[in-house]
């Protein structure tokens, strides 16, 4: 059976532009509409009725659709990014609902039900699995959408999305620690579930690398859910021989940091920078990585960038016009258009007392 990736190839557009076409948007030149509709013809795929049923159609609504899991490290980052969310729509006049899936319901249900209803006219997604399978779900479905995060295939541009270049801020942490004196760094990281776990551990493994220094699976702890996993793992990270032990541990974000900072303490461990202290660095900068003690080190993704950008790509696709890559005002933040609907955000490095 051929699908809309398929379609879309041999007519030599984008999956969005099919999409508009076999829906009957009216904001799709109507030549290359045909020549859609040929191709679709001809490979025997046929658009989802329910997509159809939204032709001529506008709400003025989007989604946010996060797949949360159990740990409460993501609770905190996409309270923020619903704040975000909801202050830029407003700039665009445009209201915001946020979705989950009921504990009954599966993922596929959720969305099908959401765009049979006409609730929204396009969705963000978030935290994005390595395999995404809502991914291909809305490409079938036909309701556009944008992915905050991308796939574990890096090659995969075929969606559009907007995503931190996690693995780079991993290594700006790295090379930090390094200049400091570090040669012996501990990684600790959540499940592998969401991609950027994944590009994250990958920037921990290439900064060993490109610095010379050999990587020991005995300073790397993945899967850690919990405080008490977390306690755990850096009880054996600091139960190797003193030559072998880590004098500085890097977290995949900031909650496990804290329950780094914690279990050091219940052994006595001094946390800073100072010869003799273990230095503690992470990623995310949540909002209380500045107050607790000591005030932590660690990678700020640049919430109200990664809020606009997202945003703007959903509105171009939904105006089906040609997003246009522009430097948010106050902002620092280097940004990479990979291809014409996928852009990646350079973090950036916040030093504080723990490392």
């Amino acid at each position: 059976m051929h699908t809309i990736h398929d379609v879309a190839k041999a007519a030599g557009v984008s999956i969005t532009t099919v999409s508009r076409a076999l829906n009957g948007y009216g904001d799709v030149n109507e030549k290359t509409r045909q020549r859609i509709v040929r191709v679709a013809k001809e490979l025997e795929y046929h658009a989802n009725a329910a997509a159809r049923n939204l032709r001529g159609k506008r709400t003025d609504t989007i989604a946010f659709a996060p797949y949360l899991y159990a740990e409460p490290e993501s609770e905190p980052f996409f309270k923020e990014m619903i704040g975000m969310l909801a202050f830029d729509c407003f700039a665009h006049n445009l209201s915001l609902l946020v979705t989950l899936p009921y504990s009954e319901q599966s993922i596929s249900e959720m969305y099908r039900k959401l765009t049979s209803s006409g609730r929204v006219d396009g969705i963000i997604l978030a935290n994005i699995q390595a395999e995404d399978l809502r991914i291909a779900l809305l490409q079938e479905i036909g309701l556009p959408f944008v992915a905050f995060g991308r796939k574990l295939d890096e090659t995969d541009l075929s969606y559009p999305f907007i995503d931190v270049d996690s693995r780079t801020g991993v290594q700006k942490l790295m090379n930090y620690l390094y200049d400091q004196g570090h040669r012996r760094i501990a990684y600790l990281g959540s499940p592998f579930e969401a991609s950027y776990v994944y590009f994250r551990q990958r920037g921990y493994l290439e900064a060993l690398q490109a610095h010379g220094l050999q990587e020991d699976s005995r300073l790397i702890e993945m899967g850690l859910q919990n405080q008490q996993d977390t306690f755990q793992a850096v009880e054996r990270v600091l139960a190797l021989p003193q030559e072998e032990a880590p004098t500085a541990i890097v977290t995949s974000n900031d909650w496990l940091a804290l329950y780094v900072l914690t279990a050091l303490r219940a052994q006595g461990k001094a946390i800073g920078k100072e010869p003799g202290q273990i230095a503690v660095a992470s990623f995310d900068n949540l909002s209380f990585a500045a107050f607790i003690d000591p005030a932590l080190t660690t990678v700020r993704q640049p919430m109200n960038v990664l809020s606009k950008l997202a945003l703007e790509l959903l509105v171009s696709i939904l105006k089906q016009e040609v997003m246009t890559l522009t430097q948010p005002e106050n902002t620092t933040f280097p940004v990479t258009q990979l291809g014409p609907e996928q852009f990646l955000i350079e973090p950036d490095l916040i030093v504080r007392n723990s490392a």
